[in-house]
This record gives C-alpha cells, structure tokens and sequence, in this order.
C-alpha cells in the first residue's frame, strides 16, 4: 500500500516536471515511471513473499526441533525409568540373596551348635554312666569285702 502511494506521489511529480515537455517525452517518462512503479511493487511483493516463507520455514524447523527435542526427552526419560527398575530389580534380588544366605548360615550355626551340644550330652552321660558303674563296682567290692570281713569276724567269735 506504501508502495503504491509513495508510486502515485512520482508519477504526479513527474507530470508536474514535465509539463514543460514534448507530449512524446512526457509520455515515455510517464511510461518510465509505471514501469518504475510496477517494478517497485513486484520487488516488495517478492520480498514479502520471501519474509512470508523464511518466516514460515523458520516456524516449521522450530516446530520440527521441539518435537524433536520432546522425543529425545521422552525415550531418556524411558531409559532411565527402564535402568531404575532394573537397578531396583537387581537390588532387591541381591537383598533377597543376602537375606537367604544370612538364614543359610544362621541354621548351619544352630545345627552346629546343637550337634555339639549333643555330643557334649552325649560325652556327659557316657561319663556319669562311667562314674556311676565304677562307683557301683567299687560299693559291690567293698560289700564283698565287708561281708567277707563279716564272714571272718564271725568265724573267729564261733566256738569250734
């Protein structure tokens, strides 16, 4: 619209210029000046195109990037949920092992302890047995020895 203004304001000031002049050169100056003016127009309408579509490739290359860039967000995002879980996963699976090799050992210890144990009773016994038997060997021998003594004692006091 500037365009056409600031076109019709020459063309005016070129008839003012030339109204001096031969009809032929007024004429082809006026000639000059349209085709000047249609030039001018064809320029800025050229150039707003240009800005129309530079403008309009800008929008689609940013518009291409952030779906882009939320893509790339997504599938790390992705990634990293993926290596939590498996981190996660492996972590409670070798608590799971720590947990089941603590009861492993823990029973191993309770069996050890109590076959000990066991046999410490077992060791114990043998040895009261031992004890008792020797004790009661040893109060048989001395009943015999007492009852023998006895015998003895008897013999001597009986009138022969």
């Amino acid at each position: 619209m500037r365009h056409e203004k600031l076109l019709l304001c020459l063309a005016g000031a070129a008839l003012l210029l030339l109204g001096g002049c031969k009809k032929a050169d007024s004429q082809k100056l006026q000639q000059d000046a349209q085709k000047t003016g249609d030039a001018m127009q064809k320029t800025a309408a050229d150039a707003a195109d240009a800005t129309k579509n530079a403008a309009s490739e800008a929008a689609d290359k940013t518009k291409a990037a952030a779906s882009d860039a939320a893509d790339k967000t997504k599938a790390a995002t992705s990634d990293a949920m993926d290596k939590t879980k498996s981190m996660t996963s492996d972590a409670m699976d070798a608590s799971k092992k720590a947990a089941a090799d603590t009861a492993d050992a823990t029973k191993k210890a309770y069996d050890a302890t109590a076959d000990k144990t066991k046999q410490i009773a077992n060791d114990v016994a043998n040895g009261t047995k031992k004890a008792a038997n020797a004790t009661a060997d040893a109060a048989k021998k001395a009943a015999e020895k007492t009852k023998q003594a006895a015998q003895d004692a008897a013999d001597k006091v009986k009138p022969q």
